[in-house]
């Protein structure tokens, strides 16, 4: 059918109009993409025990609160003194921050992602059981002001042992060094976390058992400097919030496959592997951002014997949950 000649056909001046104003709604678009705020969270390992930070970078949830995050593995001691420097925005290392609070740096611990520590014990086959270790046997961690090793310790009163006279600990750097240090026969325990658990149980290695059993204790969450707090309280909602979300999305049994799928691409793990480690820690997930006051106290006690610290230290020292209140308010609203 033939268009009548008085049909309403843009003229020169309107078709010059209606580009000019599409120019623009393409540079808002553009402007608001490039827009995006680039944050840099420190972690002080590629780990599991921060899964939920990868699932939010990985499906979008992040962005979707106008964030571009960089996920970086970074010494603790090296993220705390980059966050105060202002060139690192975040640490998901809470223990870390938590400790250098207790020390007088004005740093909090904003929310917390998981409140149960997934750190189990393997032993050599021939050792069957906790009280078994009595007498200085060798246990393989981390660090020996890391979390793995209080989880040791506390899993060794709870059997009747002293673990600072019954157990000597080695620091390896990293989970895999511990489990090589198993595997070599250089310790006669390791405190491994997932998968490095499932892997010591095919090499024929003992699990006398799982943290998760023992205590709750901070072990993940978003650790933030009181300056940034004060001065970008909007943006550190935004982060607390997408964190939130991206434990929810994590946790819920809809999402199961692609958070699968994630850990089999990020921790070259197959798929058993991977489904099993979800479920471990799924249970470790805090429910909303926070985590028992004991608990916290427990953990500062244990700071305060490690680094000497004969002050008290209360808990408003290392956590602040002020911003985390007013997006779980709004969040209900």
């Amino acid at each position: 059918m033939r268009m009548a000649s008085n049909s309403i056909l843009p003229t020169g001046k309107v078709r010059d109009g209606i580009l000019f104003t599409a120019l623009l709604l393409v540079g808002f678009f553009w402007s608001g993409t490039a827009a995006a705020q680039k944050v840099r969270i420190a972690m002080p390992a590629k780990s599991m025990t921060f899964l939920n930070f990868y699932v939010g970078e990985k499906f979008g949830i992040y962005k979707s609160e106008g964030f571009e995050v960089s996920l970086e593995v970074i010494k603790p001691d090296v993220g705390i003194a980059g966050m105060v420097a202002g060139e690192i925005d975040y640490t998901a290392a809470i223990g870390s921050a938590m400790r250098a609070a207790a020390t007088g740096v004005q740093i909090k611990a904003a929310m917390f992602t998981m409140d149960r520590v997934i750190v189990y014990m393997y032993a050599k086959p021939s050792i069957k059981s906790i009280e078994e270790l009595k007498g200085g046997k060798t246990v393989a961690t981390t660090g020996l002001v890391a979390t793995p090793t209080y989880a040791a310790k506390v899993m060794a009163r709870a059997h009747g042992l002293n673990p600072d006279k019954d157990l000597t600990f080695i620091a390896t750097g990293d989970v895999a060094n511990s489990l090589a240090a198993l595997q070599g026969g250089v310790a006669d325990v390791a405190m491994l976390s997932v998968p490095f658990n499932f892997k010591a149980e095919e090499l024929g290695f003992r699990n006398l058992g799982s943290a998760v059993d023992y205590l709750q204790t901070p072990f993940a969450g978003l650790g933030v400097t009181d300056a940034k707090m004060k001065s970008h309280p909007a943006q550190v909602k935004r982060m607390i919030r997408a964190t939130l979300k991206g434990v929810e999305f994590t946790r819920d049994s809809a999402n199961q496959e692609k958070v699968v799928g994630l850990l089999m691409d990020e921790f070259k793990l197959d798929r058993k592997t991977a489904a099993l480690s979800l479920i471990d820690i799924i249970k470790a997930l805090s429910k909303d951002g926070t985590t028992s006051e004991s608990a916290v106290k427990i953990e500062i006690k244990e700071i305060r014997e490690q680094a000497k610290i004969k002050a008290e230290v209360p808990v408003s020292q290392v956590v602040d949950y002020k911003l985390l209140e007013e997006v779980l308010a709004e969040t209900k609203r």
